[in-house]
C-alpha cells in the first residue's frame, strides 16, 4: 500500500523495472497489513482472478 513502510514504494518501483511482466497495484488508502480494507481488496481481487482465469494477472 501507498502507506507501507515495510516494502516501500520505491521497491515496487524498481522491482517492476527489471520484471516486465509483474502486475502491480499500489492501494491509496493501505500500509503493509493484509487487514487494511485497501490491502484486502487487492488480495480478494488477485484470489478472484485466479478462481476465474487460473492466473493473477489482470488483462
Amino acid at each position: 500500500g501507498r502507506y507501507d513502510i515495510v516494502c516501500s514504494v520505491k521497491n515496487l518501483v524498481d522491482l517492476a523495472a527489471v520484471w516486465p511482466e509483474l502486475d502491480t497495484e499500489i492501494s491509496a488508502d493501505a500500509g503493509h497489513s493484509s487487514h487494511e480494507p485497501g490491502i484486502t481488496r487487492e488480495l480478494v481481487a488477485a484470489t478472484d482472478r485466479i478462481a476465474t482465469t487460473g492466473s493473477p494477472v489482470r488483462g
